[in-house]
């Protein structure tokens, strides 16, 4: 697999927090950076489809609007 560097700034708590993890558990600083990259672009992902299965649902009415019409259909 080809790679590439990339160059950002991050905070100074979590560039330690980072250090002190790899080292306390052995790992290494590229591993964890490139899970956690994947993992949030995976959640980033799935969240845009549920956003967008959602709007394509046909039928579906906000909570507040199926409510208000079962009151007025069956007043208790």
């Amino acid at each position: 697999m080809k790679t590439q560097a990339i160059a950002t700034k991050l905070p100074t708590d979590l560039t330690k927090a980072l250090d002190d993890v790899c080292k306390r558990l052995g790992l290494r600083k590229n591993f964890v950076i490139e899970a956690a990259l994947r993992e949030k672009i995976e959640d980033l992902l799935d969240a845009e489809d549920l956003q967008e299965a959602v709007r394509e649902a046909t039928g579906f009415r906000p909570w507040e609007e199926v409510k208000k019409g079962r009151n007025q259909e069956n007043p208790k």
